[in-house]
């Protein structure tokens, strides 16, 4: 007997639940002039005009950028990493309430980088916090609560009835973060996007003095379409209020630091009118002459009022990893044209860990008269992975059991936890850190990376 368990892996997947993205509970959309203010400890609400969930993947005007996958090489990329001014309060009661307005004056507050964690940055040389405590806790939520049948629901900010239960006395800091930007000239008649990669743990955002809206969940994109607030021409005003602590916290509570901010890339996306929004890939298991058969998924987008004509072309390049030698393979055209397409892939080369090969898709959104509109891309690799009953006879051991198989070959898990960490920044890490982390666990012989932390 064997289970198999997958055949495909993608960097980004997508469409988890395309057919009912509209139906997705929490997820509120509509104008509000404010918050209420109860936002963060209400469970049943999950964000405010906050997009879909969807696949990780970036927009580029032709597909020779696209091949690169990554944002940088996107003339519809712009990043707001950098200096912003910030302003920290140790519980909600004393944060600025107005400071979202343009005219509000923040030439007095501090410099924080973005990303980074407000704990670790606000330490001082002589062992002095500034803005507030980084905290290591194993398993519970770092405010008072109770393991009792409903206890999330009291909320966050409960008196606790023992002050030193975690050496913490700040319930709930609260960070207001303030920068300009300028979308660039080239994206007018387009949608502009703001993206955070990560916020710990909730935040409400405004632009140019209006309130956008909110967003749980400090690991996942929170993705906002901000068009409507933009000013036509010249800087705006992008405000951000960040809590420490919310009832999402509940669901979030790891053994690790527990260190609030904005603590992974910020960045501004644009799309046409019509756009690719999301994309899967799927395989089934290599033929015996080594094809793999593929299943592409896109789901198109109209933002527009008229209905539009379109096709889809897909290409496909094998890579090496660790290596950007696209050309050397070629590229591989698809005969798909629609959004759904059952693809072959001829003598596809399966990746392991010893022959990383992998595969980058493109996805080139046309209108009815060819011209390019969008395109989207994503790596993705082909493998055979399986849980299969061995007996003595087939092991090199002489032992029976169920044996885990990377196309064909058993495959023992010599693994790691990984916790996203770093001294100087906390939870942000570049991603030469994430590389060279990568290229240590190679070093030591590790194949196998728990990541359910995140």
């Amino acid at each position: 007997m064997k289970k198999r368990l997958f055949s495909v892996f993608a960097i980004m997947v997508g469409l988890a639940n395309m057919a009912d993205a509209d139906n997705l509970e929490g997820f509120k959309y509509g104008s509000e002039s404010a918050p209420t203010g109860k936002e963060w400890e209400d469970p049943t609400q999950l964000s405010l005009n906050k997009e879909q969930p969807k696949a990780w993947m970036f927009h580029f005007a032709n597909e020779e950028n696209a091949r690169k996958v990554l944002p940088e090489n996107s003339e519809f990329y712009v990043s707001l990493n950098g200096t912003w001014k910030f302003h920290w309060v140790a519980t909600p009661e004393d944060r600025p309430t107005d400071f979202y307005l343009p005219s509000y004056d923040t030439d007095s507050w501090d410099d924080i980088a973005v990303p980074g964690c407000w704990n670790v940055q606000g330490l001082q040389k002589d062992g002095t916090m500034k803005w507030g405590a980084p905290i290591y806790v194993n398993q519970p939520v770092i405010f008072e609560h109770y393991v009792q049948v409903d206890d999330w629901k009291k909320g966050v900010m409960r008196e606790p009835k023992n002050p030193q239960r975690y050496t913490y006395k700040f319930r709930n800091e609260v960070g207001s973060y303030r920068r300009t930007f300028t979308v660039p000239a080239a994206w007018t008649g387009r949608q502009v996007f703001l993206n955070f990669d990560g916020v710990d743990s909730f935040f409400y955002l405004w632009i140019n003095g209006k309130y956008v809206g909110f967003s749980k969940n400090s690991r996942n994109l929170a993705q906002f379409n901000i068009t409507p607030y933009l000013n036509k021409k010249g800087e705006n005003v992008l405000a951000v209020e960040v809590y420490r602590n919310s009832d999402a916290s509940f669901l979030e509570s790891q053994d690790m630091f527990r260190l609030p901010g904005i603590i992974r890339d910020t960045y501004l996306t644009s799309t046409p009118s019509l756009e690719i929004n999301d994309l899967a890939i799927t395989t089934a298991d290599l033929d015996r002459n080594g094809d793999a058969q593929m299943n592409i998924r896109a789901e198109v987008r109209n933002h527009g009022k008229k209905e539009q004509e379109y096709t889809i072309d897909y290409a496909v390049y094998p890579v090496k990893m660790y290596s950007d030698d696209l050309e050397e393979q070629g590229r591989l055209k698809l005969d798909g044209k629609g959004t759904e397409e059952n693809l072959t892939i001829s003598k596809a080369r399966p990746w392991s860990a010893e022959e990383p090969w992998r595969y980058v898709l493109t996805a080139s959104l046309k209108d009815k008269k060819g011209k390019t509109l969008d395109v989207v891309s994503t790596y993705f690799g082909v493998c055979d992975v399986e849980i299969r009953e061995t007996a003595a006879g087939e092991d090199e051991f002489g032992l029976a059991g169920r044996y885990f198989y990377v196309n064909g070959k058993p495959v023992k898990f010599k693994g790691v936890n990984r916790h996203e960490t770093n001294p100087s920044t906390g939870h942000y890490i570049t991603r030469s850190q994430m590389t060279e982390e990568v290229m240590l666990m190679k070093r030591g012989n590790i194949n196998h990376i728990r990541l359910s932390h995140y």
